[in-house]
């Protein structure tokens, strides 16, 4: 940060999911924020990717049952998301946000960050889970597509969330 940004928040960007990858990046943000010693705006970024439409009505139809599915889907996950982050209330302020879009989840999230956010970004926080053969055949990691594409300092984080800490 220069001295004519001296009073814009350190803005640390969280992708969020409901994965033990995504409740691990969101665990280290939080931590993060909490040991900062200037004023942070925390985002949480939550997308849900959709398939694309195409010009064929007949496929368009199992196209949209398909996207109903995931927007049902992505409701539960994102009500579980907030549910893990509401241990964070009390402790720091963060913000809520949920995009929808076709595609995937990589280059809408990234453009979201690059475009539409409008603000500067200090830190993106990214989960990354194991590699496996079906996440390099589908399309990568999200991860691996912002250390790709986006310029700006990127925390992929590893670990992953322990979710037997939530019975203590």
């Amino acid at each position: 940060m220069n001295v004519a940004d001296a009073n814009r928040p350190y803005t640390i960007v969280v992708r969020i999911d409901d994965t033990r990858e995504g409740y691990a990046a969101a665990e280290y943000a939080c931590s993060l924020c909490l040991k900062l010693k200037v004023k942070y705006r925390l985002i949480f970024l939550y997308v849900v990717a959709l398939y694309k439409r195409s010009n064929l009505n007949l496929i368009n139809r199992q196209t949209d049952q398909l996207n109903a599915e995931i927007r049902e889907n992505a409701e539960s996950s994102m009500m579980k998301c907030k549910q893990f982050l509401s241990r964070f209330e009390s402790l720091l302020s963060f913000e809520w946000i949920s995009i929808k879009d076709e595609g995937n989840v990589g280059p809408i999230a990234a453009k979201f960050i690059k475009k539409e956010l409008q603000t500067v970004v200090d830190l993106v926080v990214v989960g990354r889970s194991a590699d496996t053969a079906l996440k390099t055949i589908v399309g990568g990691h999200v991860s691996d597509y912002f250390m790709k594409t986006l310029e700006v300092p990127l925390m992929v984080v590893k670990d992953e969330y322990d979710v037997s800490d939530d019975d203590e």
